[in-house]
């Protein structure tokens, strides 16, 4: 069964990898600013974003295609992780830093964050479950509560990102063979 799910993370890796070199190579063109969530019960043209953040221990500069959609002028994200019990690196990466880069398309954004709470976290999780179904499913996995996060651009960013071999895979996929 471990091997299973050590094949099944490779694959999950090697799709992210190859989702988000292509969106920053073809600078969120050729279709990459939408992935196929079809097989998730999700939209076969989901909307996504990259969001660049920066370790919180080494510094360097991470890159995470994200499922996401628009609330208003905000782009709502969700640190789901397929419902593992542990945060993504990309959210604990966001809770040290005032703004991140996000890029929507060919734009980059400097935006300001914050995790929705309350009322408002139930309003947008509720938005975000009915635009991917798979978010309810993985609430059920875990104990930990699913955080909503607000993106809110205040400025665009010029600098186009870089894609690196590996780039897009959470540290926890890598330590069990697939990244």
């Amino acid at each position: 069964m471990q091997e299973d799910r050590a094949a099944f993370l490779r694959a999950v890796a090697a799709g992210i990898q190859d989702h988000l070199r292509r969106y920053i190579e073809t600078d969120g063109g050729d279709g990459a600013y939408y992935r196929d969530m079809s097989a998730q019960g999700g939209d076969p043209k989901a909307k996504t974003l990259v969001l660049q953040t920066f370790g919180r221990r080494t510094g360097r500069e991470q890159l995470a295609p994200l499922l996401y959609n628009t609330w208003g002028d905000d782009l709502i994200i969700v640190a789901s992780k397929g419902g593992a019990d542990q945060h993504p690196a990309w959210y604990l990466n966001i809770l040290e830093a005032r703004e991140v880069v996000v890029q929507v398309r060919d734009k980059r954004y400097r935006c300001t964050w914050h995790v929705a709470e309350g009322a408002e976290r139930e309003t947008l999780w509720r938005f975000m479950s009915a635009y991917y179904p798979a978010y309810a499913e993985y609430q059920t996995h875990t104990n930990r509560l699913i955080p909503v996060v607000v993106l809110t651009p205040v400025g665009e960013v010029a600098e186009r990102f870089v894609w690196r071999p590996g780039e897009g895979v959470d540290a926890a996929m890598k330590e069990a063979g697939a990244g």
